[in-house]
């Protein structure tokens, strides 16, 4: 376990992966996802689709496919 991710005890598990997190929304400190600027329309999707957080590998993969592709030239 990282340092930014603290032991919480029982792991989370992302409802989009399966794969173990620590979500951070319940500690003193902020969650690592806080680091990450998802758009409103993103967050709604996201929250229509998934219950509970998504673990911070999902959630910067989503962020990335809705990022507009950098311009040639």
């Amino acid at each position: 376990m990282s340092e930014s991710e603290p032991d919480t005890g029982a792991p989370d598990r992302c409802p989009r992966c399966g794969g173990a997190f620590s979500c951070g929304a319940a500690l003193p400190g902020p969650c690592a996802c806080t680091t990450l600027t998802l758009s409103p329309a993103l967050q709604a999707r996201l929250r229509g689709a998934y219950s509970g957080c998504l673990c911070l590998a999902c959630l910067r993969e989503a962020a990335a496919a809705e990022a507009p592709a950098p311009s040639a030239g």
